[in-house]
């Protein structure tokens, strides 16, 4: 061990005393939260999504002129390319995105949605820090889920799809374009950044520019390959089965 005299002693404490103090100060600065909505915070693979999938298939078909079998395959080729499906239809057919969300996000589809327990939220609550919702769905259909959820202040900005705006037209997650966009937004480093989200490529994007990733599967789905996917992925640093989890990161 290495002996200081006085001074050496006295700026070696100095120097240590910045030195934790900079960590906490770091860990202090990691406190804004990307929090994803569908399947994140309430199960909507089992609930609204279902009522969304057929509003938009049949949306789809109104408007193309095409049968149910093209529409449905239509709304699932732009989710997979563009990360939502009014996006391809905007891009491809100059469909209105006002028009086609507000037809296929109306208040009846809610009347499947499947609150979690009021223990949920208090969790959602009880996390330090500032939060964000991102999500890749329509502003009005977020704040009715919000306001069901009792989390309608909760949020300091709720970031939806008609937000999501680029060069060209809008550009949701998993795009990493819009990621950096709303670091920028927020003023912050990307690795003071956290994502919480229940769909990887969204995290996959999120982590490239550095920011810690959680993968929420805090509600079952029916999809086989959610079901069958255990191993967490290398860009994944946590995965979460109930939102408590996160009070021991």
């Amino acid at each position: 061990m290495l002996a200081f005299r006085g001074a050496d002693r006295s700026r070696c404490w100095n120097y240590d005393q910045v030195t934790l103090m900079s960590i906490e100060q770091s860990i202090r600065k990691r406190s804004l939260w990307f929090v994803d909505l569908d399947d994140t915070l309430h199960d909507a693979a089992n609930g609204t999504l279902k009522n969304i999938d057929s509003a938009m298939t049949e949306a789809i078909q109104n408007i193309l002129g095409v049968d149910k079998k093209k529409a449905d395959f239509l709304r699932k080729k732009y989710w997979v390319k563009y990360g939502a499906t009014v996006v391809g239809l905007n891009k491809l057919h100059n469909i209105s995105v006002s028009d086609f969300l507000n037809i296929s996000h109306s208040q009846k589809i809610l009347a499947d949605l499947n609150l979690p327990s009021v223990s949920f939220s208090s969790k959602i609550k009880r996390i330090k820090g500032t939060k964000w919702l991102v999500t890749n769905s329509p502003e009005k259909y977020a704040m009715s889920i919000l306001n069901h959820l009792r989390l309608q202040k909760c949020f300091r900005k709720v970031i939806s799809v008609e937000k999501m705006k680029g060069p060209g037209g809008l550009k949701p997650k998993p795009l990493i374009f819009q990621w950096r966009r709303l670091i920028r937004l927020a003023g912050v480093h990307p690795t003071e950044v956290t994502v919480i989200d229940d769909c990887l490529r969204n995290l996959r994007t999120a982590k490239l520019l550095g920011c810690r990733t959680i993968w929420a599967q805090c509600f079952n789905k029916n999809d086989v390959k959610f079901r069958t996917q255990n191993t967490r992925p290398f860009y994944v640093d946590k995965k979460i089965k109930k939102f408590s989890d996160l009070f021991r990161i």
